[in-house]
């Protein structure tokens, strides 16, 4: 007569406990009766155009000049730099909007008529 093991399962595998069988079998019905459908967690991205993005780098150099950062006598290499920088974003609508409100908030004038006003 064979010899039983002394463990009916590999001792390098634990059994289930009643959670984990009763999950596996809630799995296995869901996946019986069709699964799961899977949707993206957020939108799709609007990704900005190139006149939003030129908009936006239109509106920084106006803001760099106010605050004295960019020279428009001798501007260089910033402009086109930011311009490659915005492209390789590839920036959204959203992002545009968070960036022109940035350069909006650092223009002298405007803080100045926002404590004025």
């Amino acid at each position: 007569m064979p010899r039983l093991p002394e463990h009916p399962h590999p001792p390098d595998y634990g059994s289930l406990n009643l959670a984990q069988a009763v999950q596996l079998i809630a799995y296995d019905w869901r996946q019986a009766i069709g699964g799961f459908g899977v949707g993206p967690r957020t939108a799709e991205p609007q990704w900005a155009d190139g006149a939003a993005v030129q908009g936006l780098l239109t509106h920084w150099q106006n803001a760099l000049q106010e605050i004295g950062f960019l020279d428009p006598d001798a501007p260089k290499k910033l402009m086109p730099r930011l311009n490659q920088l915005a492209n390789r974003a590839q920036l959204t609508q959203e992002e545009v909007h968070i960036l022109r409100g940035i350069a909006r908030a650092m223009r002298p004038g405007l803080q100045a008529r926002k404590g004025n006003g």
